[in-house]
């Protein structure tokens, strides 16, 4: 989830009574636990490549989480001054353990099991920002300005909602899910992964995937639409978004060729960065563009991430001069590349 989430999560569960007696240092507590986590987000400054290595990795893992509670707990209370170490050691291990469980509901991937593996966990339940979920924890801090001595009841009353919200999309998400794998064996299709992946803006939007050997079936479904948007005009922006969700009656797939027919393509597989590319991207598709003054052009992005208003987050670029040395190869953000690496 984003950051802004975490911090509203925190503080609204470390007023659950978790503190007991620790007063304002358990909310303070609480909300730096939430985000600690984050603090690999500095990683962006030394570029998209390195961040996508890093980020979600070892600030998440599962292993950390006592030792850092510890070191924190003990830190607590000598600023505090407040002899409370197992309140405040329980407050971040529930914290941390909350920020976790959250990232790996979203579908960019987790890293839980650092250093010793590397595999990305998701359970593609959440949008990576979902104004829902963030409602249900601002209510409450509305809440305790009229109630002030009702915060812990609205405070667990606002984590209660947010569970059953993620139950709600667990649910959807499962349902979405089946949709993907029955059009896979009606087919026939030797799927190699199939996903539903959560979309902006509503619970019931999914976009669905299936990964074989050469192509990417994806199609993007409504689980409560009917037949609405079939005539709805496509100018506007929302409506273009809005209208490509289906319902469930008339889901319909499209294809995508993964790689094409490019020895440049082929190429540019062979290269290190592209191969870190291709463990982060779930359902990577690669296409050939001839350049400009002969140079030869390959870019690669993740079906996963949509494209929004032509751009495609995370598209990495490798692009070749006439004689196949490499001029470019790095991560393509708004129309510039300030993120690369020269080889």
């Amino acid at each position: 989830m984003d950051t802004t989430t975490h911090a509203l999560a925190g503080y609204v569960i470390a007023k659950t009574g978790i503190g007991r007696d620790t007063g304002k240092w358990g909310t303070i507590a609480g909300v730096s636990a939430a985000v600690f986590p984050d603090i690999d987000l500095i990683l962006g400054f030394l570029g998209t490549d390195f961040s996508i290595r890093y980020h979600r990795n070892f600030t998440n893992s599962v292993f950390l989480i006592i030792p850092i509670s510890l070191i924190f707990a003990w830190l607590f209370v000598k600023i505090s001054k407040i002899r409370r170490f197992w309140t405040f050691f329980s407050i971040w291990v529930l914290e941390i353990a909350a920020h976790t469980f959250l990232d790996v509901a979203t579908s960019y991937g987790t890293m839980i099991l650092s250093p010793f593996s590397n595999h990305r966990f998701t359970l593609d339940w959440l949008f990576i920002v979902d104004p829902f979920l963030v409602s249900a924890f601002v209510f409450p801090l509305i809440g305790f300005h009229f109630w002030k001595n009702g915060s812990q009841v609205l405070a667990r009353l606002s984590v209660l909602l947010a569970s059953l919200y993620i139950a709600l999309c667990g649910v959807n998400h499962s349902q979405a899910l089946s949709l993907a794998k029955q059009y896979s064996q009606q087919r026939g299709l030797a799927a190699q992964a199939v996903a539903s992946v959560p979309q902006p803006l509503s619970p019931f939007r999914w976009g669905n995937f299936i990964l074989t050997e050469k192509k990417i079936y994806h199609g993007y479904v409504n689980l409560i639409g009917t037949d609405e948007g079939g005539s709805a005009s496509k100018e506007s922006f929302l409506a273009r978004f809005f209208g490509r969700y289906q319902p469930t009656s008339r889901l319909q797939y499209r294809q995508v060729e993964k790689f094409g027919d490019s020895t440049w393509v082929e190429k540019a597989l062979k290269l290190e960065a592209v191969k870190r590319f291709y463990w982060f991207a779930r359902f990577p598709v690669a296409r050939y563009k001839a350049g400009a003054n002969g140079k030869h052009r390959v870019e690669f992005y993740d079906l996963r991430f949509g494209a929004i208003n032509g751009f495609r987050p995370f598209l990495y670029v490798v692009e070749f001069d006439p004689e196949g040395k490499i001029g470019f190869n790095g991560f393509f953000r708004s129309h510039r590349w300030p993120f690369h690496n020269r080889q």
